[in-house]
């Protein structure tokens, strides 16, 4: 069975030959020389079949070699029957295989892997435990990883190991497990510090990220290009300019190439700061202006109210040669959304599946109502909902629930949550919007009867809060807030500000 998959299709493409093709590859040097060429999976399967014709063909190390180049291709069957030939596998091999079923999302077979491993009497290396964690499925695995490692003293203090476990659990969102383990670090560098700041930003707690980024600069620790996408990420959402600012001066100061991800990056929190000329300007600057790129334009001129001119680049973006990606339709149809531009959204909407053979997912269905419901065309959108080729989701109906809330269509609303209390059983702004949506109506009755419903389900209603940002500081306010070190001056200059707002408006 090896044999014939080894011998692969030889039309593709073929092996490269040593120097002296009229002598037979037999020596352990030629041998390694062609592996280390091989560029593709068929040249990897004819080396085997090489291997295989000489007296070589047992040896444990040709055949690790080989598995490591087969499962770099995700050949993972072939693999594993390479693998299984070997007479006593190698801790590297063990590795290799359990890093191809972890990056391949076979992660059961490299966990059972390792346990063959461990009973083979085979110790692990500080490769084994990040790879087997590649290979875990869900957080109690990790946990159990987490125990292996610290149990074996040669990587309770080793970085990588560290590192590979405190970025597995910001893959599950559990920072919390992943700071605690971050904090008890003997030692961190760029990758550990980058890894916790991307996880808080992953699980939206930008504030933590951006004071975790202030450490690092602190600390001295180098900075790459995924930690500033990462600042660049948190600093548009809270709209801290003056942090995206210094990431753009550091960039410049360094010279560091404007790369598509960090370009995008850029233009992104330029455009949610509210300084679209500088997303602009940005934009003009980066030499390869790849999808992320022109995604990161397109949505910066959407958010900004410039539909027509947001619909002008992608048409250009196409022109360039570059094609649109799922991304693409999501800001285009945003951009006719938040411009009024009802026909040419169900135009760019259609021609998703018609020209570019992108089917639309919830997301793009959510755009789309959202121009309808922007538009007036409440029973428009609500048919687009209960026809979609997917459930409808709690984004789509509080999307037709506000719109219900502006146009005080009761009927519609009532339709929408009736869906909601079911998908979001304890969001306290349905609760809110239906409510109001009633008092405006004079519908007392049912204003007192949803006032019960909360009160019954015990859900109470979360305050609102703002963000601002001071000397790279980032401060959070909610209403009625005392804990501010500074709120007793923060409240006595908003009376003072209150005072002069009301004499200027005698």
């Amino acid at each position: 069975m090896l044999e014939i998959l080894a011998s692969g299709n030889h039309h593709i493409t073929h092996l490269p030959s040593p120097s002296n093709d009229s002598k037979p590859i037999s020596n352990k040097p030629n041998h390694l020389q062609i592996l280390k060429k091989c560029t593709h999976l068929i040249q990897f399967k004819q080396a085997h079949a090489q291997i295989i014709k000489t007296p070589l063909h047992q040896s444990d190390t040709y055949l690790s070699k080989i598995i490591e180049g087969v499962v770099g291709f995700s050949d993972l069957i072939y693999a594993r029957q390479v693998f299984d030939q070997i007479t006593e596998p190698s801790t590297f091999a063990f590795n290799t295989m359990i890093r191809g079923y972890g990056t391949n999302d076979l992660g059961p077979e490299g966990i059972d892997l390792y346990i063959r491993m461990r009973h083979r009497g085979l110790i692990p290396d500080n490769f084994t435990y990040p790879f087997l964690l590649k290979a875990c499925s869900g957080l109690k695995q990790g946990k159990g990883v987490h125990s292996l490692v610290v149990k074996d003293k040669r990587f309770s203090s080793e970085i990588h190991s560290l590192t590979s476990l405190m970025t597995f659990y910001c893959s599950f969102g559990d920072v919390g497990s992943a700071r605690l383990l971050f904090d008890r670090m003997p030692q961190r560098n760029v990758v550990t510090w980058t890894g916790i700041i991307a996880g808080y930003v992953k699980q939206k707690r930008y504030k933590d990220g951006i004071e975790l980024f202030n450490q690092m600069k602190n600390n001295g620790v180098e900075i790459n290009e995924l930690t500033l996408v990462s600042v660049l990420s948190a600093s548009a959402n809270l709209g801290a300019l003056e942090i995206g600012q210094w990431v753009h001066e550091y960039i410049d100061q360094k010279r560091i190439l404007l790369n598509p991800k960090l370009g995008a990056a850029l233009i992104d929190m330029y455009a949610k700061c509210g300084h679209i000329d500088k997303a602009y300007q940005v934009f003009g600057t980066i030499p390869c202006k790849g999808v992320y790129v022109w995604n990161a334009m397109i949505g910066g001129l959407a958010m900004h109210g410039y539909g027509n001119e947001a619909i002008e680049r992608f048409q250009e973006m196409q022109q360039n040669g570059i094609m649109p990606d799922r991304v693409t339709f999501i800001v285009v149809l945003s951009a006719c959304s938040h411009s009024g531009l009802v026909e040419k959204g169900k135009e760019i909407l259609l021609s998703m599946r018609k020209d570019f053979g992108i089917e639309p997912n919830i997301k793009h269905y959510g755009c789309f109502v959202d121009i309808l419901c922007r538009a007036g065309l409440l029973n428009e959108a609500y048919e687009v909902i209960i026809n979609m080729p997917m459930e409808p989701n709690a984004v789509l109906w509080g999307t037709l629930l506000n719109a219900c809330a502006a146009a005080a269509n009761v009927e519609l609303a009532e339709a929408a949550m009736q869906r909601l209390m079911v998908l979001e059983p304890f969001n306290d702004g349905n609760y809110v919007l239906i409510s109001n949506i009633y008092a405006a109506t004079e519908r007392w009755n049912d204003v007192g009867r949803v006032r019960k419903i909360l009160k019954d389900r015990k859900i109470s209603r979360n305050p609102g809060h703002s963000l601002i940002q001071v000397d790279n500081v980032v401060h959070e306010f909610m209403v009625g807030d005392g804990r501010h070190p500074c709120s007793e001056q923060i409240y006595g200059m908003l009376e003072k500000v209150a005072i002069i707002i009301k004499e200027w408006s005698l």
